[in-house]
């Protein structure tokens, strides 16, 4: 992808605080681009030449975090996760990402966002936390039934963190996630291994 120069860098991050801004005070479907531009001090023209409307800079934005936040866990490990250390190493730089933008996440994922953000980053989950064999795995539906298990659980857990004040710290919640996965991990292997004795 080409490097935008700092000038249109500006520009876009002026029209999403302005669309945060309102997404923050109504609904999607209740703000125009009139409205992002005031807010902004932009002209429409401005606008269009980045965004065809709300719902595209909507889904432009959360493709921007979930890149960015791919690439900022990515300095940690750029394949699947296979121990305790690399988990908490993992979900540790996730948390780091989703703090330092906690406003912008709290403005997403509350009820004039909508769930796409949430997908996305559970898709991020995915490819760090599913065993790389797992597309020859012949348990591949239960190992997905308990991905979405623990993935969901989790997240619940970082949505509730990200919408209180006064939170623990990303290594406190980092390491409770951890050890969380980790013991379900170990249940469900003893699980398969009891399966495999019976």
């Amino acid at each position: 992808m080409q490097k935008e120069n700092r000038r249109v860098r500006i520009t876009k991050l002026l029209l999403n605080e302005s669309f945060l801004r309102l997404l923050s005070k109504k609904p999607l479907a209740r703000f125009t681009v009139k409205e992002i531009c005031a807010d902004a001090d932009l002209n429409r023209s401005t606008y269009y030449q980045y965004y065809t409307d709300p719902y595209d800079q909507m889904t432009k934005l959360e493709e921007d975090i979930i890149e960015e936040m791919t690439s900022y866990v990515d300095t940690i490990k750029d394949e699947p996760v296979l121990d305790y250390s690399q988990l908490y190493q993992v979900i540790k730089k996730m948390l780091d990402y989703m703090h330092a933008k906690r406003e912008m996440f709290r403005v997403l994922l509350n009820n004039n966002g909508d769930i796409s953000i949430q997908k996305d980053i559970l898709t991020v989950f995915s490819e760090k936390f599913l065993p790389p064999d797992f597309k020859t795995s012949k348990d591949k539906t239960e190992l997905l039934q308990d991905f979405i298990f623990v993935s969901n659980g989790s997240f619940g857990i970082i949505f509730y963190w990200l919408m209180i004040d006064n939170a623990e710290s990303t290594a406190d919640l980092a390491k409770r996630i951890t050890d969380f996965v980790e013991d379900f991990l170990q249940s469900r292997k003893k699980r398969i291994v009891e399966r495999g004795n019976a």
